[in-house]
């Protein structure tokens, strides 16, 4: 039952993120996890959000991922696609993976525009 209730919080998590950024205007990632997600999580948020972060620019981590030919219009495009290709084989449990995904595409974005 605990894993459901993860899977449903989860998944309203990742619901309301992306519309409460359209709603204050450009998304330009967070530097701190959820406060709903699980201390496990949180590490998993961190822990890609840091490895995300670390490439000076996402044409740097697009070259790091072997995807040179990405045609991508705004920079939230952008991190969603980076963050899904950077996690693809990384964790076998469907949440763990989305934890990493969003952790991932806010360290991306947060480099794009607060470490110019």
């Amino acid at each position: 039952m605990t894993r459901l209730r993860l899977l449903v919080l989860l998944a309203l998590t990742a619901l309301v993120l992306p519309l409460s950024a359209v709603s204050a205007g450009v998304d330009k990632g967070l530097s701190r996890p959820p406060a709903a997600l699980t201390p496990r999580h949180k590490a998993i948020w961190m822990s890609e959000w840091v490895a995300c972060w670390r490439p000076p620019t996402m044409q740097q981590l697009a070259r790091e991922l072997k995807m040179t030919k990405l045609k991508i219009f705004t920079p939230q495009q952008a991190a969603r696609t980076l963050s899904l290709r950077a996690m693809r084989f990384l964790y076998e449990d469907p949440v763990e993976l989305v934890t990493a995904r969003d952790g991932c595409r806010n360290g991306i974005l947060w480099r794009f525009y607060h470490d110019a």
